[in-house]
């Protein structure tokens, strides 16, 4: 069984590198802005890999629940969670804007 304090830098874990996509994907967006399509393809790239690490994360915490041993409710385990999937979301509305983006403007 995961212990409390195994739990929380987990938690923290995921955290950081939902975190760290998040604030990947608005610099993303800061270069779609400014019509650099590469450095913003670029930085969506590096976003996607740091949710790749913080969900591999999370599903080792599922694969333990799922294999029979009991997780307890954890508010920054939730919170990671939370942030986690609000990153993948960002991350693919900021895929399609790229993609739309670089269509107006061969238009």
């Amino acid at each position: 069984m995961l212990e409390d304090d195994e739990l929380n830098q987990l938690s923290m874990n995921i955290l950081v590198h939902a975190g760290d996509a998040r604030s990947f994907l608005v610099q993303a967006l800061t270069q779609l802005e400014q019509d650099d399509y590469q450095k913003s393809e670029e930085l969506i790239k590096k976003a996607h890999e740091e949710v790749v690490i913080a969900h591999g994360l999370q599903t080792d915490t599922l694969q333990l629940e799922a294999s029979g041993e009991q997780i307890r409710y954890s508010t920054p385990f939730c919170h990671a969670q939370d942030t986690l999937m609000t990153a993948q979301s960002e991350i693919l509305i900021g895929e399609h804007l790229v993609k739309l983006f670089k269509k107006f403007i061969k238009e």
